[in-house]
């Protein structure tokens, strides 16, 4: 079965695709652990839990693994990858395929896979920023409402990834170990963009040796600057849920107008810069995808009243980040939420 839920996905939400080109070097690279490395160890529910199952092969953020390097060029083998793994442990479940619209042939091999396999459903959105949330999609496919942080699984949703649904189906069905991942290395901290399959319990500083620019201040970030985590300890280790490595050089001023000079956003806005009180402007709110006012949440932290700010359904804010990206004053909106969600 094949549904089309193009532009229906959620309000706001950005392209950055568009606003972000990433070019990435085809070749990728094997970095091997120092120590003998970990293995991929993934605890399958029950059948009685999933009803549902989302896979995730849509993408929002340039800094993202890209399917054809977690699929290659072989999508019907990957979907019947799905088919073993839903056969052997979960019968009953229902499969939703997503894919972003300019995918197309992964789209173009999933509907014609679809036609002979009543079990799965194909769903095709737009490439948007962060229309491939855990809880954006369940609203989306589903009308399922998932809270931010909640476990889908009480819901009775299981969602996977491509490189998450190979190393099942290699470890519990063709009982293999898996001990590596593929991980997107980009930013303009890096001498080059490029992909690597990283064994796990690889050391981030061996993973970065030698690909940094010389004489520049960097951030680095796990799984994005948006939605992941500024890290400063280089000895931390990759682990199954690191899906790409971000480094960024470290500029100290601002950058005018941020949303017009596209070319020059290197993603400081809100990172470093000069710190500049509200203007007024509702972009937060306008680009909010869950329909919230971040503006209003930040007014209420600056009387102190962070109590109040949440009482507007500040619990519905799925972390994306985008209220901060588009802000022209650099106000850490995002971090100030984040604050005002903590128990006083």
């Amino acid at each position: 079965m094949i549904k089309k839920k193009q532009n229906r996905v959620s309000k706001g939400g950005v392209n950055l695709f568009g606003t972000y080109t990433i070019h990435f070097c085809n070749i990728v690279e094997e970095i091997s652990s120092d120590n003998p490395p970990e293995l991929f160890n993934f605890a399958l529910p029950n059948k009685q839990q999933v009803k549902n199952i989302i896979v995730a092969l849509c993408p929002t953020e340039p800094w993202a693994l890209p399917n054809w390097v977690a699929l290659g060029h072989k999508t019907k083998v990957f979907l019947d990858k799905i088919k073993e793994i839903k056969t052997a442990h979960f019968p009953e479940a229902k499969c939703f395929v997503v894919i972003n619209n300019n995918e197309t042939e992964h789209i173009a091999a999933a509907k014609e896979y679809a036609v002979t396999n009543e079990w799965m459903e194909v769903f095709v959105i737009e490439a948007k920023y962060p229309h491939d949330d855990p809880v954006v999609l369940s609203k989306a496919i589903l009308n399922t409402e998932v809270n931010f942080g909640q476990d889908t699984l009480s819901q009775g949703i299981l969602f996977l990834d491509a490189q998450t649904i190979s190393a099942i189906h290699k470890s519990r069905v063709l009982n293999k170990n898996v001990d590596s991942r593929f991980i997107a290395l980009s930013g303009t901290g890096l001498k080059e963009n490029e992909f690597a399959n990283v064994q796990l319990g690889t050391s981030i500083e061996k993973i970065l040796k030698n690909r940094l620019k010389e004489s520049s201040h960097c951030r680095v970030f796990v799984n994005g600057p948006l939605r992941g985590k500024e890290i400063k300890d280089f000895t931390q280790k990759i682990d199954w849920t690191v899906n790409n490595i971000v480094v960024l050089e470290a500029l100290d001023k601002k950058v005018m107008f941020p949303m017009i000079n596209t070319d020059r956003l290197h993603f400081t806005t809100n990172l470093l810069g000069e710190l500049r009180t509200c203007v007024y402007c509702n972009f937060c709110d306008d680009i909010c995808p869950v329909d919230l006012e971040p503006a209003l949440y930040y007014h209420c932290y600056k009387r102190g009243e962070k109590q109040k700010a949440r009482l507007y359904n500040m619990g519905k804010c799925i972390e994306c980040g985008l209220c901060s990206f588009v802000c022209p004053s650099k106000i850490e909106l995002l971090g100030i939420i984040k604050e005002c969600k903590l128990p006083d």
